[in-house]
């Protein structure tokens, strides 16, 4: 558990220290880790009697566990970029944070000065638990309707993330709140007493850390680099020429160069390459042309299929980005699926298909 917790504060300081500013979406996970793993470490510290060893403070503990789901719940909506449709509940969490925070107190001092009885103590932790309990699963089920059944609010970025990962993450945490609600029951029922009752939710929680941890290290600085990158190509398009994709022979003039120009333009304007999952039967509903006409086009026009035709937009978007300093300190994977790959493995092997080198290599020689 407090190696969870240590591991949790080294992600928030290795995340907080990379970059100059950091997202809402970023700070909002950050913030998760955070809280998650500040309760862990207060709750280890009381069991192990280095905090409040006198009866008062003894069973007195700062209710950061009120934080954990809201702030993940406010990622996802700003992950989604669905703020203004759905409100992140970050007030009324604070709220409650503040309403718990003074009730405690209220009551471990009527406790102490001993107008209260000591199982007072054990009623107030059981409601306590319950109240937070039901605030934490109402915005979990809340988020897992955002992702499984409101997918229409966010079409844009789920054309550059299937959220696969968050999914996942969802599946963890429903194993987390199981363990939540058997560590009230037991310890309502006295079948397990603190704090052995709640040992299993703590293991669980610490093994959420680490995986988020695993994200954060491996696959996080990939998705914190993609967020701001996709707001950049997406929104400044003119600020990436791609002059790699004006050499096609375009000069005859016929019916098979027209539709090649019109598909080159349609697919450089609205940014079509940028979706991982676009294909020709895709392009060919969007332009109103028959596939096999569209199909013989690209070949005869670019001398590639149309799979190595896309790529090649990707591949000089990627280019771009690569030959920028402002872009430097952005992984080179985030580049690659921003742009429209699909897979860190097909990037890799398309950009060295069209250039000849690696983009570890293609930076190398640029900077």
């Amino acid at each position: 558990m407090i190696a969870g917790a240590i591991q949790g504060f080294v992600f928030n300081i290795a995340t907080f220290s990379s970059r100059k500013m950091l997202e809402k979406p970023i700070l909002y996970l950050n913030l998760f880790i955070f809280f998650l793993s500040l309760n862990n470490l207060q709750s280890w510290l009381i069991d192990k009697g280095f905090l409040f060893n006198n009866d008062y403070w003894g069973h007195f503990t700062i209710p950061w566990y009120v934080l954990i789901v809201p702030m993940f719940y406010a990622f996802l909506i700003y992950y989604l970029e669905i703020e203004s449709k759905r409100w992140p509940f970050l007030r009324l969490s604070l709220f409650i944070f503040a309403i718990e925070l003074v009730a405690r107190s209220i009551v471990y001092y009527l406790l102490r000065q001993g107008d209260l009885p000591q199982n007072y103590a054990s009623f107030y932790d059981s409601l306590e638990d319950f109240v937070t309990f039901s605030y934490s699963l109402f915005l979990f089920v809340k988020a897992i309707r955002l992702i499984y059944r409101y997918q229409e609010l966010y079409p844009k970025i789920l054309a550059f993330d299937d959220l696969k990962w968050i999914k996942r993450f969802m599946s963890l945490g429903g194993v987390v709140f199981a363990l939540w609600l058997l560590s009230i029951f037991w310890n309502i029922t006295g079948i397990v007493e603190k704090p052995y009752s709640f040992y299993p939710l703590r293991l669980s929680s610490s093994l959420l850390i680490y995986w988020v941890g695993y994200q954060g290290f491996f696959r996080y600085t990939i998705l914190k680099d993609r967020i701001v990158l996709r707001k950049e190509i997406r929104d400044r398009p003119d600020k990436f020429h791609k002059s790699d994709n004006n050499s096609y022979n375009t000069g005859a003039n016929n019916k098979s160069a027209e539709t090649f120009s019109k598909a080159q333009e349609y697919i450089l304007k609205e940014q079509r390459y940028l979706d991982p999952y676009f294909s020709l039967e895709k392009l060919s509903e969007e332009l109103n042309l028959s596939s096999s006409s569209l199909s013989k086009a690209i070949n005869t026009n670019s001398d590639s299929n149309f799979s190595d035709f896309i790529n090649s937009f990707r591949v000089a978007q990627v280019k771009e980005l690569l030959a920028s300093d402002e872009y430097s300190s952005y992984t080179i994977a985030a580049m690659g699926l921003e742009c429209g790959f699909n897979s860190k493995s097909t990037f890799y092997s398309a950009f060295k298909k069209t250039t000849g080198i690696t983009p570890v290599q293609y930076r190398r020689q640029r900077g």
